[in-house]
């Protein structure tokens, strides 16, 4: 059996836990293949069955919140965007309205829900379920989310950085290869007044992936970025100031500066580091730059050695959704990690 020599496991142990798995319904049966040629039984191919279940992840912004419902291959079964609840009850309260409206729409009755996955900017401790610290949603005070938020729904609900989120999707979803190492480059841009007001309306993060795992920093702030041009403290991320930052989608050579800016800081980190990959999300994606071209350039000024710099660079094709999508990712990921999908308790 391929599965046993491949994890170097008794075949009779697998073929235990598969037969466990084909009855719960987590796996299913697709096809026979070939038989070798001296002869012998036909391999059974399995799959995951896609349709066991489905997890919401939901990206909550300044003033909007975008929400997808994924299967467990990562199809997008739907997804909606609203507006958040501005009211008296605090931030927690807020994400849980939030979450609540999501899985009516997405998920009526909770029909086979597995989980629900929350990313949004700041400082986001996913291990202890807290944020620290988060600008966009003018959080100065930590708030246990596990305790506020979490506890309070019937499936199981984590809450990650916003750009490790999308570090969380590509781990969870990307079939084509086995990722090691990489950085996921998440720029997006709101226009919403009150974005535009705090920060410019931009906001970057930088998902670092070490060894097949998202890297969370000594004290789990990873994930946050700042542009190492940048003097002095403050709230804006790049050095430009905030009424150039403000004019990013309709000021092309403002656009092409912050981009430029951009591309210095991620060549040194991803050279620093010697990424064999870089990811890069959100809206971006529909801005007038070639990013991709403009890293490129940069990576190689960067480089100091007589041959080139091996690393593939890809836009990640969901836009907009990338940070909703990442969070169902990184809520999959966990429940099979940690053995937490139902009937799996016994395996």
């Amino acid at each position: 059996m391929g599965i046993a020599e491949r994890l170097g496991l008794d075949k009779s142990t697998v073929t235990n836990q598969v037969a466990r798995l084909i009855e719960i319904g987590l796996i299913e049966e697709i096809a026979e293949g070939t038989a070798g040629t001296r002869g012998g039984r036909r391999p059974i191919h399995l799959a995951m069955n896609r349709a066991f279940g489905r997890v919401i992840g939901i990206e909550i912004q300044v003033e909007a919140y975008v929400a997808v419902v994924v299967d467990l291959a990562g199809e997008i079964l739907a997804e909606t965007r609203g507006s958040v609840p501005i009211g008296e009850g605090g931030c927690s309260e807020m994400m849980l309205s939030v979450i609540h409206e999501c899985t009516a729409k997405l998920c009526p009755g909770d029909e086979k829900l597995l989980g629900v996955g929350v990313g949004t900017g700041g400082l986001v401790d996913l291990k202890k379920g807290r944020i620290r610290y988060s600008v966009p949603l003018g959080i100065q005070l930590p708030i246990d989310f596990g305790k506020t938020v979490a506890a309070k729904l019937s499936v199981p609900c984590l809450i990650e950085n916003d750009a490790n989120c999308c570090a969380w999707g590509e781990l969870a979803f990307n079939r084509d290869e086995a990722l090691r190492d990489f950085l996921f480059a998440l720029v997006e841009f709101r226009r919403d007044p009150k974005s535009i007001g705090l920060s410019g309306g931009i906001g970057v993060g930088f998902g670092i992936v070490l060894g097949g795992k998202v890297y969370s920093g000594a004290h789990g702030n990873a994930g946050e970025f700042r542009s190492a041009f940048c003097d002095g403290s403050g709230e804006l991320q790049l050095s430009l100031t905030k009424a150039k930052l403000s004019r990013l989608d309709s000021d092309r050579e403002v656009l092409l500066e912050a981009a430029d800016e951009l591309a210095r800081n991620a060549a040194m980190l991803v050279n620093t580091m010697d990424f064999e990959r870089v990811y890069v999300g959100g809206d971006i994606e529909a801005l007038d730059v070639d990013f991709p071209s403009l890293l490129r350039r940069r990576l190689e000024e960067n480089w100091m050695y007589p041959f080139p710099k091996e690393v593939e660079i890809h836009y990640s094709s969901l836009g907009g959704k990338a940070v909703a999508y990442g969070a169902a990712g990184m809520v999959l990921d966990r429940l099979v990690s940690e053995q937490s999908l139902p009937a799996l308790g016994g395996l």
